[in-house]
């Protein structure tokens, strides 16, 4: 089993480069990845989701890369873009019938003026920086999917041994339960016969026993929970993505838990079904962080 739920971030100072990739993981019908990187190295976008994509394949994933380089740089001069840009500024002067010179500074400012010549997605060092960043911050992201996992493991462990425990309770009160709805029965059966006004007693009749019949049969909802709960335990012992078949499981032990309760709710009884359809629900919750 594995878990959707996770967090990893890798740093390095190397080379006069700050380097950090920050992972966060959280549940989600597909794999959506959200990457934010700072526009001088969007080259690495492309390797960012491939290596996430062949490590995860379900949840929502937020990447974030944090980059500082303190390297010289190497700047050139964009005369093209200078001398349009001065252009552009005279003629609206112009327009405007406005007088004076534009200043320097002004002008330098404007994008793309002034350009680093350093090519970064050449740069050996960066990429490799790169790359053995997100290694780093990939494996830590899987080993607190892993511990999640382990934690989830717990809780469905420990919810099912109280459900076990409470199918077990409810188990021990059947034979007086039956007890109680056979005499009712009879009760039920002598007030028809005594009722002469009654018309077509016999359907009456078949539709009474029908019914009490019916909740006589609860040993059948009792058997497929223990049996559920069976498959669910070996279910999040596997090492691998089974988030929704965890989730058909819980639903079907959803269903048998609400008929056993509709069957079967009495006043010592009524606890113990509680607690059933709590753990259930728990459970339906958490599985929604397993991928």
């Amino acid at each position: 089993m594995k878990s959707m739920t996770g967090y990893g971030v890798a740093k390095v100072h190397s080379n006069d480069i700050d380097l950090e990739i920050e992972l966060k993981s959280v549940n989600g019908r597909y794999l959506d990845l959200r990457l934010y990187l700072p526009r001088e190295i969007s080259f690495f976008e492309h390797i960012l989701r491939k290596q996430i994509a062949a490590t995860l394949k379900r949840g929502t994933v937020e990447a974030r890369i944090n980059f500082t380089d303190h390297r010289e740089p190497r700047l050139l001069l964009n005369k093209a873009k200078l001398e349009k840009y001065h252009a552009i500024v005279e003629e609206a002067a112009s327009v405007l019938g406005m007088t004076g010179q534009v200043s320097l500074e002004f002008l330098l400012n404007e994008p793309g003026i002034i350009e680093n010549a350093n090519n970064l997605d050449e740069d050996r060092v960066l990429n490799e920086m790169l790359h053995n960043t997100l290694d780093k911050a990939l494996a830590n992201l899987v080993k607190s999917l892993s511990a999640e996992a382990d934690n989830i493991i717990q809780v469905l462990s420990d919810s099912c041994e109280h459900m076990l425990e409470a199918l077990s309770a409810i188990e021990a009160q059947i034979k007086p339960y039956k007890e109680e709805l056979f005499e009712s029965m009879k009760t039920r059966t002598a007030e028809l016969l005594n009722s002469f006004c009654t018309e077509n007693l016999e359907q009456r009749l078949i539709q009474e026993l029908a019914i009490y019949i019916d909740r006589y049969d609860i040993q059948e909802e009792i058997s497929r929970l223990r049996s559920h709960i069976s498959t669910l335990l070996s279910a999040i012992e596997k090492d691998e993505d089974n988030g929704k078949t965890l989730n058909f499981i819980l639903q079907e032990m959803q269903r048998e838990a609400n008929t056993l309760g509709s069957k079967f709710s009495t006043t010592k009884t009524y606890t113990h079904i509680l607690i059933l359809k709590e753990e259930v629900e728990k459970c339906r919750e958490i599985v929604q962080n397993v991928a």
